[in-house]
């Protein structure tokens, strides 16, 4: 039975002015898929995802999350989504463990279940200590890692994240993609952007090449694959 699209973008177009960030876009990811976005700074990538989740209204074109559109129900469409953004959010005088009961809060987890779920994702990195201290005393990637177990509480259907392992250390960034695997396999689908092409071939299903706005290439089953050759020839000038 083939899975269904948990992420469904169409004809996406944003302009900035007289720049066109994002220039007739249309991907599918579906359940169990993790979608890796590469490109060049500039190409579009950030702009895209956050039309996805609803920083930004595209100009045209249609996004639908588990098969709600996020113009038309953006409250319903968001509910399946877990988001973590290029630049973490930093609270600095509350401590991981608080950003994380709030964000469990403000995604509207029963406050029953809300410790119970902190205590489930925590044990992804090994950072207890680290989650007891304020926030601005975090690392760039102690922002990451904590913004990562946010997105999860309220177990969502669908992941959105921009520049996954900044600042992280070579274990850290093995134990990321491995949770992701975990969570595509689990049913649920993953659409990451990223600069680092053995990151996206090692852990990706499929690999996305936007260039100038435009998704150039899609490569299916990328770890048997040229890629590197590949997104050479698609982002020439």
């Amino acid at each position: 039975m083939p899975q269904p699209n948990l992420l469904q973008i169409e004809h996406i177009t944003k302009k900035f002015g007289a720049t066109t960030a994002c220039d007739q876009v249309s991907l599918e990811v579906k359940a169990g898929e993790i979608y890796a976005l590469i490109g060049p700074n500039g190409s579009g990538k950030t702009t895209l995802i956050h039309t996805i989740v609803g920083l930004l209204s595209p100009d045209s074109g249609n996004i639908k999350i588990c098969q709600k559109d996020i113009s038309q129900k953006p409250q319903l469409a968001k509910s399946f989504l877990g988001f973590v953004p290029d630049n973490p959010a930093n609270y600095p005088y509350l401590t991981g463990t608080e950003f994380l009961k709030l964000t469990a809060k403000l995604k509207g987890v029963d406050k029953n279940k809300i410790q119970g779920e902190i205590n489930k994702v925590s044990n992804i990195f090994p950072i207890s200590e680290i989650l007891e201290i304020p926030m601005e005393g975090y690392s760039r990637g102690n922002l990451q890692k904590v913004a990562f177990l946010a997105s999860l509480l309220g177990h969502p259907k669908l992941l959105v994240i921009d520049e996954p392992i900044v600042g992280l250390d070579p274990q850290s960034i093995k134990i990321f993609g491995h949770t992701l695997r975990h969570f595509a396999l689990s049913g649920g689908a993953v659409l990451l952007s990223t600069h680092t092409l053995s990151f996206a071939k090692e852990y990706s299903n499929k690999i996305g090449i936007i260039f100038n706005g435009k998704l150039k290439e899609e490569i299916v089953s990328p770890r048997n694959k040229d890629v590197d050759s590949i997104f050479e020839k698609s982002t020439r000038n």
